[in-house]
Formats: structure tokens, C-alpha cells, sequence
């Protein structure tokens, strides 16, 4: 498994460990829940998306449907608040379904306009603007940081380009855990099929 992937996988566990209690008494165990619900996201991608596939064996599964334009956005790590970040930016469409049943939790309003959604992470504590398996489905697969390659995404070489489609079937480990969090229950894998409009570099300021 790709060392960063590791170490966000270990950091999402470990939160979700020392936070996450049954009656107070008994410990959430996030590996135990992830191979619960690999062999449901298995079934339900053979069901609905046979030209998925699986990402090693960490349970998310992404379909690329349109590759986007090469070359149209470049990922750069930045220093910020004594931490390296990726920072992003993208003008999309997206839907989120529940793969339980299929339900649509949420999705763009406006396919006009789009939905703008900063994508970014450090590098040294996992602290993101999105759940961890849009971070991987936007990351370039290897970033240089400090001349060496770090390994981040899962589905684009260099990232997610503008004009990109794809999907992205997630384990709740890379999404919310077993929180609750508006239309999505605890435990919930989760399907999402986005289309990039337009990548940008992500400034807090920008007021569009």
C-alpha cells in the first residue's frame, strides 16, 4: 500500500478510534467496519458499474468516464503555517448516493453554474477540506515534496483535469465514519460521480 495512503488510513483510524464509543464501553473498530462493508461496495459495483475497479484492496472503487483535458491544471504543494499543503480548487457537478439503497443525498443545483469546492490536505497532518476519498480521487498519483515522491491519488496520473468525469465508491472509513452527518447515516458507503468543470488554485479570498 502507498505510504501516505498508510498513514491517512492509520490517522482516519486513529480518530475514529478515540473518538467513537458504543454505550461508552465498547471501541468503534474501523477495520473490522471497512471489511464489513468491502464485500457490500463489491456487490454493488458488479451490480451497477462493471468497468469500476478497485484500488488495491483498500475497498474504494473509481470509474473514469471521461478522462478530462491534459495539462489543464497543475497540483502544487505550498508551504502554509509550517505545514506542506496541496491546494485546490474545483468548479464541479456532482451527485452523492447512498449505496445502501441508492438514495441521492445530495447533488448540484445548478449543472449550469456548478457546485465550487476547495480541495486541499497537509501533508503532515491529514486535516482536509474534503473527506479523504475526494482527496485521493482530485490528488496527482505522485506529488514531489521536499525532491521526494510522495504517492497521494488513486485515479488521475496528474490529477483531476478540467472536463474530467468519474466516479468514486468509497468505504465510510475515507468518508464520515460512523458519524452521522445530515441524510447520510453512520457506516454509509458512498457513491459519487463528479464532473470537473474547471480546476483553479484554491485563495480564500476569492470571493466568485
Amino acid at each position: 500500500m502507498k505510504n501516505l495512503f498508510k498513514l491517512l488510513f492509520a490517522f482516519t483510524i486513529t480518530a475514529a478510534t478515540f473518538t467513537s464509543c458504543v454505550d461508552d464501553k465498547e471501541i468503534f473498530d474501523p477495520e473490522a467496519q471497512l471489511a464489513l462493508e468491502k464485500p457490500i461496495i463489491e456487490s454493488y459495483v458488479e451490480q451497477h458499474y462493471p468497468n469500476a475497479q478497485q484500488y488495491e484492496n483498500s475497498g474504494l472503487w473509481y470509474e473514469i468516464i471521461e478522462p478530462g483535458e491534459p495539462a489543464s491544471y497543475e497540483y502544487d504543494i505550498k508551504d502554509t503555517l509550517n505545514q506542506k499543503w496541496i491546494f485546490a480548487e474545483g468548479i464541479i457537478n456532482y451527485k452523492g448516493k447512498l449505496v445502501a439503497d441508492g438514495t441521492v443525498f445530495d447533488q448540484t443545483k445548478d449543472i449550469t453554474k456548478g457546485d465550487t469546492i476547495p480541495v486541499y490536505m497537509s501533508l503532515n497532518t491529514g486535516q482536509a477540506s474534503v473527506i479523504t476519498a475526494w482527496i485521493y480521487a482530485f490528488s496527482p498519483k505522485t506529488l514531489i515534496v521536499d525532491e521526494k515522491n510522495i504517492d497521494l491519488g488513486i485515479i488521475f496520473t496528474n490529477g483531476a483535469q478540467n472536463g474530467a468525469k468519474f466516479r468514486i465508491i468509497t468505504p465510510s472509513q475515507y468518508a464520515y465514519g460512523n458519524s452521522t452527518q445530515g441524510k447520510i447515516p453512520a457506516n454509509s458507503p458512498l457513491d459519487f460521480e463528479v464532473e470537473v468543470l474547471k480546476m483553479r488554485d484554491f485563495d480564500p479570498k476569492r470571493n466568485d
